[in-house]
């Protein structure tokens, strides 16, 4: 009504909505390369809700279905902040407010340890790189320096050249790599370029079967004690290596053996050689030079005896 009390009239509808709450309060934090999928759910109102972006920009990876399914695989560490409304069968709405940051996943840089070099020898030991999304590239040294001689492929993550000095104790270098989403990875390891080790004698004296064998191996270029090892193949069954590179025993037959002895100096450094091992029989001589004359019709009998091997003797 107005001051001159004409009225006017209207007639409205007044809807009063529920409360409608959206859930969950926080997103669960995605990682980069990693597929992600999140049910945003509303309660309070009247089943079946629907979901559609009230604000914000979502992250470029990912979409909101009508049925709340945020969802997509990340592919960079950029954060994102939205709101997302839930509107019930009634129209009624609820909003919340989210932000988004994707973390990157944990990118392992293998070998745990590189292999030894040595001094004048071509070495080449490839890095890899597992969780995170290949291709892996940018491989960096971020620490230490490559021992002279080596160096680091950026693009491969090969170590490779010649050793031109020795490394002791071991250099600690730390590496890094970028996956295909930008995300790195690090790790520290050592490396530990030997001088050259050289195990003598280059070839072992010849046993004699059944005399008592000791042979004594050493090493030298590296750095005292060493302690030697079997690197590969079989001792002959009649003999034992020492750790002070000792090789005795008596052999009981004339078969061959071969076999490698490993070298380890203080630090760890090693040299190997290759050694085959034969036996030789002693002279065995038989005592009669000649035998005495028989005699048609009469009984005969003579002992051969023999000498110089190991009794008693076999088939004659």
């Amino acid at each position: 009504t107005d001051s001159l009390n004409c009225p006017g009239t209207r007639t409205y509808t007044l809807q009063v909505c529920p409360v409608v709450t959206v859930a969950p309060a926080t997103l669960p934090t995605p990682t980069v390369g990693t597929a992600y999928s999140q049910t945003i759910t509303a309660s309070g109102g009247a089943s079946p809700y629907t979901y559609t972006l009230a604000s914000g920009t979502l992250p470029t990876w990912a979409t909101l279905t009508s049925a709340g399914v945020l969802s997509g695989t990340p592919t960079s560490i950029t954060a994102a902040t939205f709101t997302v409304r839930g509107a019930d069968a009634n129209g009624c709405a609820g909003t919340l407010s989210y932000t988004v940051t994707p973390v990157c996943p944990t990118i392992t840089i293998t070998p745990a340890s590189l292999a030894q070099g040595t001094v004048g020898s071509a070495y080449s030991q490839t890095l890899s790189a597992s969780g995170g999304t290949a291709p892996y590239s940018g491989w960096t040294l971020t620490a230490g320096t490559l021992p002279a001689g080596l160096t680091l492929n950026a693009s491969t993550g090969v170590i490779s050249g010649t050793p031109t000095a020795t490394a002791i104790p071991a250099t600690n270098l730390t590496f890094r790599v970028n996956d295909a989403n930008g995300c790195q990875g690090t790790r520290a390891i050592t490396l530990q370029i030997c001088p050259v080790i050289t195990v003598a004698p280059a070839t072992l004296p010849t046993p004699n079967v059944a005399t008592a064998y000791s042979q004594t191996i050493t090493a030298s270029g590296g750095t005292a004690p060493y302690t030697y090892t079997l690197a590969s193949g079989s001792l002959p069954s009649w003999a034992t290596l020492s750790s002070a590179g000792v090789i005795s025993g008596t052999p009981n037959s004339p078969n061959a053996a071969t076999f490698s002895v490993r070298a380890t100096d203080a630090n760890g450094c090693v040299g190997t050689l290759s050694y085959t091992v034969t036996p030789g029989c002693p002279t065995i001589t038989i005592a009669q030079s000649s035998l005495p004359q028989g005699t048609v019709g009469t009984a005969y009998s003579q002992t051969l005896t023999a000498s110089g091997g190991t009794a008693p003797y076999g088939t004659w």
